[in-house]
């Protein structure tokens, strides 16, 4: 058998153009061999000049000219370069058009069955304990709490549910400032513009001689008819007509001493706008009249408060009774005592 030439084999060794296993078939050695080879003789291998994608192979094209009229002229390529697209990695998952409906799938993130309920639970209100009983297991109180929290922080949960808040906030096109502003709003509204609380003037403010005033002659009409079947006093309208319950009180009225009286006054919801609109929430017609309803503006700016970091929630855990947790620290002897006990009650334990 013919010697193998050292100097060829480590030509194309070196070279990197052929794979290792070509260049073993090429001077009749095993693979092993070359590699052992290789190491024993510290060749070093050059890397594989990466391909050039087919995109950009294209040879030079000869230019033309084109006249100008200054007499000179321009070089253009009779063909434009085309653009290269830039090189995406298979092993990245593509990106989803905002337009589609995020699914959750459990294989792809790893999760079993009771996990994939947690997650789609969990995108209902935000609510981890919730949640985490909905998605059915089976913890109370404070246990519930600590085993939503570590279920939470699961790196395959907090990825899946991250996912999910990017794919609906893609889908709605609302994003963390949105939300905190709408907050903002709701908790700065200003409440006067849905309803006021009036002070104006009473019947006396404006009439002669500070007299009751009718509205016209009709409203005294119907007064008079009223107090003549009643049996009762006809009353007098020495104070004339054109009482109008706008106006602002007379500060010099005797009977209400300038300060009129209290009168409740709705705005027109249609007109309502920015954060007032906001704010509004409906009305509520019953036996006590009409009442307006508004969100609550304490609990939004709570709301704004949690966002910014304001305002972090303590967990304390006790024990029996509201008493402190029992602690137990064990030495190694004790380590030792315990598996030896183990150990004898489990013979066959590997």
């Amino acid at each position: 058998m013919a010697k193998p030439d050292m100097e060829s084999i480590k030509r194309d060794y070196c070279a990197g153009e052929l794979s290792i296993q070509k260049v073993a078939d090429k001077h009749g050695i095993a693979k092993s061999t070359l590699i052992d080879m290789a190491k024993k003789s510290k060749w070093v291998r050059q890397k594989k000049p990466t391909k050039i994608p087919d995109q950009i192979k294209q040879k030079s094209r000869p230019k033309k000219t084109v006249g100008r009229s200054d007499g000179r002229t321009n070089l253009q390529s009779s063909k434009s370069i085309p653009q290269i697209e830039n090189q995406i990695d298979s092993n990245c998952p593509a990106i989803e058009s905002a337009d589609d409906d995020w699914t959750l799938n459990p294989d792809e993130y790893g999760l079993n069955d009771m996990q994939a309920r947690f997650v789609n639970e969990y995108l209902k209100d935000l609510n981890r304990v919730a949640a985490y009983k909905r998605a059915g297991y089976k913890c109370e109180g404070q246990q519930a709490y600590a085993a939503a929290s570590i279920l939470y922080r699961n790196l395959k949960v907090s990825r899946a549910i991250r996912d999910a808040l990017d794919a609906r906030e893609r889908r709605t096109q609302i994003t963390q400032d949105d939300v905190l502003k709408m907050w903002w709003e709701i908790a700065t509204a200003d409440a006067n513009q849905i309803t006021e609380l009036r002070r104006l003037c009473c019947r006396h403010c404006w009439g002669f001689g500070f007299q009751y005033q009718w509205q016209d002659a009709v409203e005294f009409e119907e007064a008079s008819d009223r107090a003549t079947q009643a049996k009762k006093p006809v009353p007098k309208d020495n104070g004339g007509y054109g009482f109008d319950a706008q106006l602002d009180p007379n500060p010099e009225c005797p009977r209400c001493n300038g300060m009129g009286v209290s009168r409740s006054h709705f705005h027109d919801t249609r007109d309502l706008r920015g954060a007032a609109r906001r704010l509004y929430a409906g009305v509520k017609e019953g036996k006590f009249g009409l009442e307006v309803i508004t969100r609550n503006q304490d609990d939004a700016l709570k709301m704004v408060a949690q966002h910014l970091g304001m305002l972090k929630n303590r967990t304390e855990l006790t024990g029996a009774d509201g008493g402190p947790i029992n602690q137990v620290n064990y030495t190694p002897e004790d380590y030792a005592k315990a598996q030896a006990a183990l150990e004898n009650q489990l013979p066959d334990l590997d």
